[in-house]
């Protein structure tokens, strides 16, 4: 192998925070690496033919007979390529993703994550393009990860409690979450996988239902429980959250629709709707096209929405027959 001089020295800066001393530039058939000689740990750096289409992140680089393992793809890696399809070893034990290791990588359309453990810095996908596609046992894992990271950047908690609080301090916390997402999230169905969690908080864009899922991922990591924040909709366009609020010992769904709310810069509870109210924000909104009936409303009992997530039987049901199943309250109407 070649040894690279000062090929990368624009990542220096970035590369010294991860590693003590990276001392040796390396490359393969494939990629250019950072390798230390104390941790044996290698980081991409970059695509040695940026042309090439397919690439697989294999989980050591050997350098004079020895193995570096390959833990993190590095800032700018993928900038500028035409690399296509991203398959992560399954031998890898884990990878840690950097911020902008995607910047400018608009021809991205699949990361296959099969190694268990993946995380990613904030910004990591940040300026790639809106092909980006992720699937593998590794998506849960970076899916949850990066939610932590987005929420501790914009100033909001992180696992934090929420099983004994009141129900106006938990309805706050529910707020704020929502207004972020309001203001951070964008409404597009053009994007490759608009439903798909792992790129809707890739790309901080997505369809409805992409979005109402990403919301309940950060409620979720938030340290909301599991049956306090749920997906559902209408089956045919529209898609929003349920939350239940515990009224007078009662506990009681009610609807908070992200995408069709206004939010004030203050706490306000009409965001919370009732069957009623939110039946008739879609009756607007279809502004006719469409009847709008909230015995038909579905809830989604998967929760990331990418290819190879396991399955829940079934995947999607009615919403008053998974209340009745459930124990788990009623609608408020």
């Amino acid at each position: 192998m070649k040894i690279l001089g000062s090929l990368f020295t624009f990542a220096v800066i970035g590369i010294c925070s991860v590693f003590a001393r990276p001392e040796i530039n390396q490359k393969d058939d494939t990629f250019y690496y950072w390798i230390s000689d104390t941790s044996y740990k290698a980081m991409i750096t970059g695509v040695v033919d940026k042309y090439k289409n397919d690439v697989t992140l294999n989980p050591y680089v050997v350098v004079e007979g020895k193995r570096y393992y390959v833990n993190q793809i590095g800032p700018g890696a993928f900038t500028n390529t035409y690399v296509q399809n991203i398959n992560v070893n399954s031998n890898i034990e884990s990878l840690n993703i950097s911020y902008n290791a995607f910047h400018n990588a608009n021809n991205i359309r699949t990361i296959t994550l099969n190694t268990s453990k993946v995380t990613a810095d904030a910004g990591a996908f940040d300026g790639c393009g809106t092909y980006i596609g992720f699937s593998g046992k590794g998506t849960e894992s970076l899916i949850n990860d990066y939610a932590k990271k987005l929420l501790a950047g914009w100033g909001l908690p992180v696992n934090k409690d929420y099983t004994n609080i009141s129900d106006f301090n938990r309805k706050q916390a529910l707020y704020q979450l929502a207004k972020v997402v309001h203001d951070n999230f964008n409404i597009n169905d053009k994007i490759a996988y608009p439903s798909n969690v792992a790129s809707v908080l890739a790309l901080k864009q997505g369809n409805y239902l992409g979005i109402a899922r990403a919301f309940r991922i950060l409620a979720l990591n938030m340290g909301f429980q599991y049956n306090d924040v749920h997906v559902g909709g209408d089956g045919y366009r529209f898609y929003w959250n349920y939350v239940y609020v515990n009224l007078n010992g009662s506990k009681r769904w009610y609807n908070v629709d992200i995408l069709h709310s206004n939010f004030p810069e203050s706490y306000s509870s009409k965001i919370f709707a009732n069957t009623r109210k939110q039946k008739s924000v879609l009756e607007e909104a279809y502004s006719g096209s469409h009847d709008v009936n909230p015995d038909e409303w579905i809830i989604f009992n998967n929760q990331y929405g990418y290819s190879g997530e396991k399955k829940y039987t079934p995947e999607v049901e009615n919403f008053d027959d998974w209340l009745i199943r459930n124990r788990a309250g009623v609608r408020d109407n």
